[in-house]
């Protein structure tokens, strides 16, 4: 277990040192390394002079930590461990629990209904292109976002994970990757960055 973390923390570290800096290969996640710090910074100018700052600071360090190893893993090695996506279900639920949003049931029934809208469109997308546009790990990390979040933060998620992934496309064209229809690319740093930042906004104290 903690030979797994050591090795989780190395490589999460060693991502963002290269993405941060633009070495490569972490160069196209440099906008997803600066939002993860950008959005930590924002939340804790908002915390500032909040005499209840010590729950939301242990949430925000427990969620941008699982994110920024989400974004290491799946970067590099195009998948996203169902434990990495059991944390942050769990993580969910506390902090759901925690923080008194609403039935518990509901967001569950919530993250049941983006598994089945996300799969199914997976799957619809896959009998279209002949290949398949969304990961299942994507999928099943969409559902344990739905728990932080709930299902109205889900379209903002995607929003910003596309224009995020739009730029990472711009990078690797302008490092002369020659792209085309099929490209693909690790999805789950976009969308890691996009549930990072609607969670950020939407937890503001002030």
């Amino acid at each position: 277990m903690m030979r797994a973390l050591r090795k989780t923390g190395d490589r999460t570290g060693r991502f963002l040192g290269e993405a941060l800096t633009g070495r490569a290969p972490g160069r196209p996640y440099v906008v997803v390394a600066w939002g993860l710090i950008a959005g930590a910074i924002w939340f804790a100018i908002g915390l500032g002079g909040d005499p209840g700052w010590g729950l939301p600071a242990i949430a925000a360090c427990y969620l941008g930590a699982l994110l920024a190893a989400v974004c290491a893993i799946d970067a590099r090695y195009g998948i996203i461990p169902d434990s990495l996506v059991l944390a942050l279900a769990v993580g969910g639920v506390l902090h759901a629990w925690l923080w008194g949003l609403g039935d518990l049931w509901w967001r569950g029934l919530e993250a049941a209904v983006v598994f089945a809208a996300v799969s199914l469109f997976r799957a619809v997308y896959r009998w279209l292109r002949g290949q398949d546009g969304l990961g299942f790990g994507d999928v099943k990390f969409l559902a344990a976002g739905t728990l932080w979040v709930g299902g109205e933060g889900i379209p903002v998620v995607l929003l910003i994970a596309v224009v995020s992934a739009l730029v990472s496309l711009l990078i690797l064209r302008a490092q002369g990757h020659e792209l085309h229809g099929k490209q693909a690319i690790s999805f789950g740093p976009h969308l890691a960055i996009g549930l990072w930042w609607v969670w950020v906004l939407g937890s503001q104290p002030i």
